[in-house]
């Protein structure tokens, strides 16, 4: 044994010790451990690197490729807000539908993060305008569909003037604002026809009114026509003028005897 010791050399044993390894097909490793830097990815396996391996914080952005990290990898309410950057998630990055009456509420989405023109009709739901909501004088008549409207309530006169109906009496029709008794009168003495209609708180038409009422009517006596509330003296006769159904004025003297309709004006 002390013959054998005396001729080991460091040689003698390096020589010895390749050998083994060689006729062994087996790797050494230093009893210190590996060098650094010794370890490349060609020494590992497929998978041979597992999560419970890596070190917390030790996967840093850098280190992350462009779209690998898909939305199933991600946990509920994983990225909160304060970890999105001003403007990262833009309008094309949200899905139809994505963003619901929930997630506006809170203010969660100001008004300054709304583009123009951005929510439309078909996304308010029924009643989400109340009156609060609407500025003064904001709704304008072009707006107001007339046939909602009913009588305003303090307008309780609204459809009298001066305590009196703003519309024609019965038996009545009214023609440019003057209510005419829509049938014509017996004939009568044009006097008699004046006091008549006075006593009624009515009048005679003048010419012109007639006449209008002769186009509108269109019943206006023929021939000689019926009564107006003008007359005058011509050669010592009482005359008076009346209209026919043509609108034609004559002048006949007030001792003949004609149909005639009384009127007032429409807001008596």
């Amino acid at each position: 044994m002390r013959k054998l010791r005396e001729r080991l050399t460091y040689a003698n044993v390096t020589a010895t010790l390749a050998l083994f390894l060689a006729i062994g097909g087996a790797t050494a490793v230093a009893a210190g451990g590996l060098p650094k830097r010794s370890v490349g990815t060609q020494q590992l396996k497929p998978k041979a690197v597992k999560t419970g391996q890596l070190a917390r914080n030790a996967v840093r952005t850098g280190k992350i490729g462009p779209e690998a990290v898909k939305a199933g990898k991600l946990a509920k309410n994983a990225v909160p807000t304060n970890r999105l950057r001003d403007g990262a998630v833009s309008g094309a990055k949200l899905a139809n539908g994505a963003v619901g009456t929930g997630a506006l509420a809170n203010l969660a989405v100001g008004t300054g993060k709304l583009g123009n023109e951005s929510v439309q009709t078909g996304k308010l739901g029924s009643g989400a305008i109340t009156t609060g909501k609407l500025a003064d004088d904001s709704v304008t008549g072009p707006k107001v569909k007339e046939s909602t409207l009913g009588q305003v309530p303090s307008a309780a006169e609204a459809d009298r003037v001066g305590g009196h109906e703003a519309a024609c009496p019965a038996g009545m029709s009214a023609v440019s604002g003057l209510c005419f008794e829509v049938s014509s009168r017996a004939a009568a003495f044009q006097g008699v026809a004046f006091e008549d209609c006075a006593d009624e708180l009515r009048m005679l038409p003048s010419p012109a009114q007639l006449a209008i009422a002769a186009k509108a009517f269109g019943d206006v006596a023929a021939g000689n026509g019926e009564w107006t509330d003008s007359f005058y003296f011509a050669d010592a006769t009482n005359s008076a003028i009346s209209v026919n159904n043509e609108g034609v004025e004559k002048a006949l003297a007030i001792t003949s005897e004609l149909p005639y309709r009384c009127m007032v004006p429409l807001v008596r």
